[in-house]
């Protein structure tokens, strides 16, 4: 028994309609998943930008970097007054510093405070511990023999660049001797920090 014309024509009209069913469920998943995006972006960036204390998803952003407390060589947390009062001007006095690094802290030329930068003592080149020699106003390393300046500006190699920067603040209750890291554009060379 063959198809007649009309069988044919209800055959391709049920296709048709199987397809356009097809494309209608495939439009309606494309269309509610854009949808579903759109809205948990637009989510995402409203929770973002409520409270910039949270990134994506909730997750809290991180936070930047917090002060440490600069201590002597047994721990003791410095007092901005009594050191001062113990230490000549433009002495350079290793302290604890960032992370437990050795650094100088510097008395100003008048006595009278901290300059606003304390110096990292790890040598550029490989890191030894550079001791201030007072009487050639110079950091030299006993490692290798690279020089620094007062300011720990390297004037001879083989250390590739001055020596790190951490900023010097005093916490108010206390008066403990703060260091942080010091963010902005070298002072000293005016390139940007290359120790972040």
């Amino acid at each position: 028994m063959g198809m007649t014309k009309m069988d044919i024509n209800e055959s391709e009209e049920e296709e048709s309609i199987r397809i356009t069913n097809r494309r209608s469920l495939l439009n309606l998943i494309v269309t509610s998943t854009g949808t579903s995006i759109s809205i948990s972006s637009a989510a995402i960036i409203t929770f973002a930008s409520a409270d910039p204390a949270y990134a994506f998803f909730g997750i809290p952003a991180k936070e930047g970097p917090k002060p440490a407390i600069a201590s002597d060589i047994a721990g003791t947390p410095i007092i901005y007054k009594d050191f001062i009062s113990k230490h000549k001007p433009s002495e350079r006095t290793m302290v604890q510093g960032l992370k437990g690094d050795p650094t100088y802290l510097i008395v100003s030329s008048d006595g009278n405070r901290l300059e606003n930068y304390a110096l990292n003592a790890e040598c550029t080149h490989l890191g030894c511990n550079v001791p201030w020699d007072p009487i050639r106003e110079k950091f030299v390393c006993p490692c290798h023999g690279s020089q620094y300046d007062a300011t720990g500006t390297v004037l001879r190699g083989p250390a590739p660049g001055s020596l790190k920067l951490a900023k010097v603040g005093v916490e108010e209750d206390s008066g403990k001797v703060l260091l942080e890291p010091w963010l902005e554009d070298d002072f000293r060379t005016g390139a940007k920090p290359w120790w972040i």
